[in-house]
C-alpha cells in the first residue's frame, strides 16, 4: 500500500479498512483492518522529485542530509545555554530550560522568584502568616497560636468575664460572683489566674435583728428545803433586738418549789375501785369496794390518809310477804 500526496494533517495515526464482496451477503463486508502511524521526518528538508531530490539537515540536527542526527545542545553548551540555576533538558531537534522549583521563567534568559504568599499557592495554616523567600516561603503562626506554621493551634487564654451575678437581698451581706473559662485546653497550655471573682453587693444596709433569749440562769438557792420557792431568769440579749427587730417573746423568769428526796410526803387516796357484783338475785345482798393510800404513799414522816380504805353497801330488793 502506497500513500502519496501527504499534507501536514496526514501525519499521525491512520486506520486502513479493506472491504470485499460475498455472494451470500448483500453489500460490502469488512475483511481486514490495520492501524498505521505515519511519522514526519523533522530532521531534514528535501527538495526536488523523488528520484533527484536533495536533502539538508534541519537546525538541531547534523549530518549530510541522508541521515540527520539530533544535536544534544545541553552537552555542547551552545551560545544560548540555560542559566546556571536552570536545568537543561534535550529534546529531539531542540532543548528547553527549566527553572528550579519556586522560580518561574524560560530558564534561558530569566528565572524569577514566585511569590507563593501573594498568589495564594502556599500551604500555611489559616492561623499563620506566609513569608516569601527566594524560591520558597515560610509559615509562622500568628500571635495567639502555637505550631510549626503548617499546623497552628490556638493558645489557651481566658474568655471574657461573665456579667456579675445579681444581688438577691436588700439588706445584710451578700457577694456577687463572675466567672471565666480557659479556652483551647487542647493546646496543652494552662491559663494563669483565678477562674472566679467575688465582690460584695453595694449599698446594702444592715438587716433588722430580732431579739433572742440567753440560756436560763442557774436556780436560786432554796432557803427552806421542803417548802421554799426557787427562781431562775434569762435575758433577751443573744442578741438583743436592734434596727427595728422584734423583741423576745415568752417569760423571762420561772418559779419552782424547793424539794429534796427526804422531804415528808403526806399520803393520798387512790380513786375507789369498782363495786363487787351483787351476790344474790333476790332479797338483800352486800357489795364492797376499796381504795389504797398510794397516790402518793406517805414518805419520810408524812401523814397517812384520813378515812377508811374499805366500804360496804347493800344490793337487791327485800322479799315481800303475802297480801
Amino acid at each position: 500500500m502506497e500513500i502519496s500526496s501527504l499534507t501536514e494533517s496526514s501525519f499521525g495515526y491512520v486506520r486502513a479498512l479493506v472491504y470485499d464482496f460475498h455472494s451470500e451477503v448483500p453489500g460490502r463486508v469488512l475483511v481486514a483492518e490495520r492501524l498505521f502511524f505515519i511519522k514526519k521526518d523533522v530532521s531534514k528538508t528535501c527538495e526536488g522529485s523523488r528520484e533527484g531530490r536533495s536533502c539538508h539537515c534541519n537546525p538541531g540536527f547534523e549530518g549530510r542530509g541522508v541521515d540527520c542526527v539530533d544535536i544534544n545542545e545541553c552537552e555542547r553548551k551552545t551560545s544560548l545555554s540555560c542559566l546556571a540555576e536552570a536545568t537543561c533538558t534535550n529534546t529531539y531537534g531542540s532543548y528547553f530550560c527549566r527553572c528550579p522549583q519556586g522560580l518561574e521563567g524560560d530558564g534561558l534568559l530569566r528565572c524569577i522568584d514566585i511569590d507563593e504568599c501573594t498568589r495564594g499557592t502556599h500551604k500555611c495554616n489559616g492561623g499563620a502568616l506566609c513569608l516569601n523567600t527566594l524560591g520558597s516561603y515560610l509559615c509562622a503562626c500568628q500571635s495567639g497560636f502555637v505550631g510549626d506554621g503548617s499546623r497552628c493551634a490556638a493558645k489557651s487564654t481566658w474568655s471574657p468575664w461573665s456579667p456579675w451575678s445579681p444581688c438577691s437581698v436588700t439588706c445584710g451581706i451578700q457577694n456577687r460572683m463572675r466567672i471565666r473559662e480557659c479556652t483551647h485546653e487542647e493546646s496543652g497550655m494552662r491559663c494563669l489566674g483565678p477562674s472566679a471573682d467575688l465582690k460584695g453587693c453595694p449599698n446594702l444596709r444592715p438587716c433588722p435583728t430580732n431579739g433572742s433569749w440567753s440560756v436560763w440562769s442557774p436556780w436560786s438557792v432554796c432557803l427552806e428545803t421542803c417548802s421554799g420557792i426557787k427562781k431562775r431568769v434569762r435575758l433577751c440579749d443573744s442578741p438583743p433586738a436592734s434596727r427595728g427587730g422584734l423583741p423576745c417573746t415568752g417569760e423571762k423568769e420561772q418559779l419552782g418549789l424547793c424539794h429534796s428526796s427526804h422531804c415528808a410526803v403526806d399520803g393520798a387516796w387512790s380513786p375507789w375501785a369498782s363495786w363487787t357484783p351483787c351476790p344474790v338475785s333476790c332479797g338483800l345482798g352486800v357489795v364492797r369496794r376499796s381504795r389504797r393510800c398510794n397516790n402518793p404513799s406517805p414518805k419520810h414522816g408524812g401523814e397517812n390518809c384520813s378515812g377508811h380504805g374499805y366500804e360496804e353497801g347493800t344490793c337487791g330488793f327485800p322479799v315481800r310477804g303475802p297480801l
